[in-house]
């Protein structure tokens, strides 16, 4: 599975910005930009936080299927 694709797919769903999904998982905005661009896959803690964001378990996360229901 291609971590940053999933964050990008996740973010898109969303209709997010870089910048709004940092804000929602309260990391910067250039360490998400600079993690995307280098196609470097985030820290545990930090993927932690942007699951979190989406209102999803990493279990969610690295599941295959398309229809995630949210915790919120």
């Amino acid at each position: 599975m291609d971590i940053n694709k999933r964050i990008d797919d996740l973010r898109f769903q969303r209709g997010w910005s870089m910048y709004e999904l940092a804000q929602e998982a309260g990391i910067t905005q250039s360490t998400l930009t600079s993690m995307m661009k280098r196609g470097t896959p985030p820290k545990i803690d930090t993927l932690e936080s942007i699951c979190e964001a989406f209102g999803i378990t990493l279990s969610q996360f690295f599941m295959e299927d398309e229809h995630l229901e949210s915790l919120d």
